[in-house]
């Protein structure tokens, strides 16, 4: 889903974002320009050496609207992992449109926020617990003979074209295909079901895009409705169809299988496209990583972990603390916002050596990419998998892979990705 409202978007200019810092900058202006032009640099900027100046100047940063922004690893995982910080009770804050809706689009939009990203235990607890079986590292193991034929079809596609574009061919496709196949969407659905989804999930903070937004959940609301009906006509062995006949005691009523069938889908989709974008990319402008990982394809694991750390797909999250609450040494009032830098925390000295260098031997921890604490990604496991058969496949059967034009990379870092990657793959 998109950002909470009323953070730092908007009305903040970045000029001057790399003068000195002033002393004390928990409320330093100075900070709070360095983040605008960090989360809204330009197409294909750099975001890290902007990333580093401020967690150095202000590691935890007061926004004029009183968030309160961390970039430091230790605080990130602490809050992830405190207990009386979660996800902000409003069900629609995710679209960043507050109260700025009316009650009638509040009820049209409810539908779509009622999942376990968007709630807190018990409710996530119930969410959670009714679709995990699909999730375990068992389970998706058992996807890896489907998942290698997806990318070896994907990969002689692209291998066709020289100069293609790796994103729309490969990157995006793939994880829709994986993910259709495990919830039971049909194959001639699957683009009807990835534009609105994507669309759900673009950053706003206005009513600008609220037309869009309206417009993908009648698409995907129309659509579920139908296809939650076929389900039990004709139950197939998929995840819809068991969230539609799961128990009464835990038993999701339509509105919530649907949520919970787009977020799986979206999050599955998008998530996944933005690690082989950004992969792929940083193996390229490191050559001598990609030939490491084709005469050492036992490097496979460390090599995506390694890519999930250099570039995540996703670079903010948020909590909200629920009770008055304690972090990093600061007192929160219930209510407190917190936007959480998941690209500056996975570039932190303090947790990674050397965070600026790609390494894909590395092993020194846990990266902040998939979160942690009671929120860590469902879809993890599956995305990993998905990224190591991709790659290890990819330098194990091609010899040439490079750019066939510059990468256009997003401008946007609240969902860290490739727009578009012209390659040469022979």
């Amino acid at each position: 889903m998109a950002d909470y409202p009323g953070t730092v978007r908007g009305g903040y200019s970045t000029a001057g974002a790399s003068a000195k810092p002033p002393a004390g900058a928990l409320d330093s202006a100075w900070a709070q320009k360095l983040l605008m032009s960090a989360l809204h640099c330009d197409e294909g900027a750099d975001p890290y050496p902007t990333f580093h100046r401020l967690r150095a100047a202000a590691p935890i940063l007061r926004l004029p609207g009183g968030v309160i922004v961390l970039s430091r690893y230790a605080d990130c995982e602490a809050a992830f992992r405190h207990r009386s910080l979660g996800v902000r009770p409003d069900p629609v804050a995710g679209f960043g449109l507050g109260r700025e809706l009316s009650e009638q689009t509040r009820r049209e939009l409810n539908w779509v926020t009622r999942t376990m990203m968007l709630s807190n235990p018990p409710e996530h607890t119930r969410l959670r617990r009714l679709v995990s079986s699909a999730f375990t590292p068992r389970h998706v193991e058992q996807l890896h003979t489907e998942i290698v034929a997806h990318v070896d079809r994907a990969l002689s596609e692209i291998a066709g074209q020289p100069g293609a574009d790796f994103m729309s061919t490969v990157a995006l496709p793939f994880p829709a295909k994986v993910m259709a196949d495990l919830l039971g969407i049909p194959d001639a659905d699957i683009e009807t079901c990835i534009a609105p989804c994507m669309a759900l999930s673009k950053p706003n903070t206005s009513k600008d895009v609220l037309g869009e937004i309206m417009d993908a959940q009648a698409k995907l609301r129309a659509y579920f409705t139908d296809l939650l009906a076929a389900k039990r006509r004709s139950p197939g062995d998929d995840l819809i169809t068991r969230l539609v006949a799961s128990s009464d005691d835990d038993k999701l009523d339509d509105e919530e299988v649907m949520g919970t069938v787009v977020l799986l889908f979206g999050a599955g989709l998008e998530t996944t496209t933005n690690l082989l974008g950004n992969g792929l990319v940083a193996l390229l402008r490191q050559p001598a990583q990609l030939e490491l990982l084709r005469e050492r394809p036992e490097l496979g694991k460390s090599a995506v972990e390694e890519m999930l750390r250099y570039d995540a797909p996703i670079h903010v999250d948020w909590r909200t603390a629920l009770e008055p609450a304690t972090l990093a040494g600061i007192e929160l009032p219930a209510g407190q916002t917190l936007m959480l830098l998941l690209g500056a925390a996975n570039r932190d000295p303090a947790q990674f050596p050397d965070p600026d260098r790609f390494d894909i031997t590395r092993d020194q921890g846990q990266h902040m990419s998939f979160i942690t604490g009671i929120h860590f990604c469902l879809g993890s496991h599956l995305a990993r998998l998905e990224a190591r058969v991709m790659f290890g496949r990819l330098v194990a059967r091609f010899r040439k892979i490079e750019f066939a034009g510059e990468p256009e990379i997003t401008p946007d870092l609240y969902r860290r990705g490739v727009i578009r990657l012209p390659v040469t793959i022979a």
